[in-house]
């Protein structure tokens, strides 16, 4: 690994977001889920610090601190914590950490009135990661995303899954790619990004999770596990299984621009799963059902799935006055999307916005669900492989007449990666 005599260098970290294809709620609960990581970035960068302090920038949530090392010290009552060791994960304790909870709401409720809600959980989740796997080191961090907040995107875990790798870089328990000498620009355009060594990959995961767990109590795992490994998986009681799909898959996200609670939302299903133990079993089993055959089709190779000669079945009627071609695999998929849309209704955590846009896609005969925690956020929508840019623009101009966002995404890529730069 290459380094200025001084030893002092930039790291920036990348993560994806993630898009669940099937399963989400029910898989805190045990059973499966198949997600994907989606094409924006949350990106965190690290730099020396100027003296002897952290700052914190959190462009979209509003958070710019500078904390004299001290002031941080002061907060940990543990000496072990004073001794880090990245390689060791170690989960928050507010017993450990009894003033935190006090100092990071004086500090964010000191910001400007564009602090925004959750910055606390981030500051929070930040703090620990950072004494964790840096301790009192000098340092300068800035967190940027692609991802809108709230939206069902996976934006925390993204956040936790760059933020994480960072540090863990910058402390150097992950290897380092050729460092670009000093001077040496390096634009965004052409900046190259590596892939975390297998070896640390696992780490990164399991960090990030602890951070999960500050903000959302108790996440099921998935969300911070496709933005460290990307690509498409199944996840199951903490097993991943990566998926080797046959099957392109394109979609349409739809932002309701309702904000919600992840927290309130798992609690509540998990309020009603005690109410009602036998009858959102059975939910459960459906769901689980359900992401099982998802797994199947997507590992099909088209070949072996296919109707008659073309495999493709064509409906005159189908999305507007546009015809379409679909094949026996998106059209079992889109059922199935179907289904679990309904079944995500019955355990209480739809909305009137995520309604409104399955209505919309459903009269171009597209099926639609909503995508992670629900109560708002986002909607996905197939979009069968030969549908025209035509059709796609007629129904994204539907969907933002009522008011909402959307834009075709770009799924199943890389996970984490990082690049770094010597500085002077």
């Amino acid at each position: 690994m290459a380094v200025t005599e001084s030893g002092e260098f930039r790291v920036e970290a990348r993560a994806p977001g993630k898009v669940i294809l099937s399963g989400e709620h029910a898989v805190v609960h045990g059973t499966s889920a198949v997600a994907a990581a989606l094409g924006l970035y949350t990106t965190a960068t690290i730099r020396p610090g100027m003296d002897d302090s952290c700052v914190l920038d959190l462009p979209q949530l509003g958070v710019y601190s500078k904390w004299p090392l001290k002031m941080i010290e002061e907060l940990i009552t543990q000496p072990h914590l004073l001794n880090p060791k990245p390689a060791h994960v170690t989960s928050y304790s507010e017993s450990e950490w009894p003033q935190l909870a006090a100092f990071v709401e004086r500090q964010v409720r000191s910001l400007s009135a564009k602090g925004a809600k959750g910055a606390d959980a981030a500051v929070t989740a930040f703090l620990f990661l950072y004494t964790s796997i840096l301790g009192l080191q000098p340092a300068t961090v800035r967190v940027s995303s692609e991802l809108p907040v709230g939206a069902g995107l996976g934006s925390s875990a993204a956040y936790c899954v760059a933020l994480t790798t960072a540090l863990l870089a910058y402390s150097r328990e992950i290897e380092l790619p050729q460092l670009p000498s000093v001077g040496e620009e390096v634009s965004t355009d052409r900046k190259i990004w590596f892939d975390v060594d297998e070896k640390k990959v696992d780490l990164v995961n399991k960090w990030a999770f602890e951070g999960e767990r500050i903000i959302h109590g108790r996440p099921s795992g998935i969300d911070n596990t496709v933005s460290t490994y990307g690509y498409v998986v199944k996840f199951k009681k903490g097993q991943i299984t990566r998926l080797h799909t046959q099957m392109p898959l394109r979609m349409l996200l739809t932002n309701t621009q309702v904000g919600r609670n992840t927290k309130a939302l798992v609690a509540g299903v998990g309020e009603r799963a005690l109410r009602h133990p036998a009858a959102m079993g059975a939910i459960f089993k459906a769901i689980d059902e359900i992401a099982e055959e998802v797994v199947t089709i997507l590992q099909t190779p088209p070949e072996t799935a296919r109707l008659g000669k073309s495999g493709e079945v064509v409906s005159s009627d189908e999305c507007g006055p546009h015809p379409v071609a679909k094949t026996v695999q998106e059209i079992r998929l889109q059922e199935l999307v179907d289904m679990n849309q309904g079944l995500l209704q019955g355990i209480g955590v739809s909305h009137l916005s995520i309604e409104s846009i399955c209505q919309i896609t459903a009269a171009y005969r597209l099926s639609s669900k909503l995508t992670g925690a629900g109560g708002g956020g986002c909607v996905l929508t197939l979009l069968p492989h030969k549908l025209s840019s035509t059709s796609v623009e007629l129904v994204k101009v539907d969907i933002e007449g009522k008011g909402f966002s959307c834009f075709e995404a770009v799924i199943g890529g890389n996970g984490v990666q990082v690049s770094c730069q010597a500085v002077s």
